[in-house]
């Protein structure tokens, strides 16, 4: 399948480390499998993967702006 973001190349199903950054910090959700465009990195992932990520991403997230709720408080 094509890439439904650039359209430039097709999907590679591989399993990846993936960074993502919230407000300058940085975390590492480990072992994302998916179907990836090696053009613009873009990922296409199954609902049940989809969710996992999210799930790190709002913990990570939370954990990023928990400092700055209790001194805005």
């Amino acid at each position: 399948m094509k890439c439904p973001v650039c359209g430039e190349a097709e999907l590679l199903k591989e399993t990846r480390d993936l960074p993502y950054t919230c407000k300058d910090q940085t975390t590492v959700i480990l072992g994302v499998s998916g179907e990836f465009c090696p053009a613009c990195n873009e990922s296409v992932l199954d609902l049940a993967e989809s969710n996992r990520v999210m799930q790190e991403m709002q913990s990570f997230s939370r954990l990023v702006n928990a400092p700055q709720k209790a001194a805005n408080a």
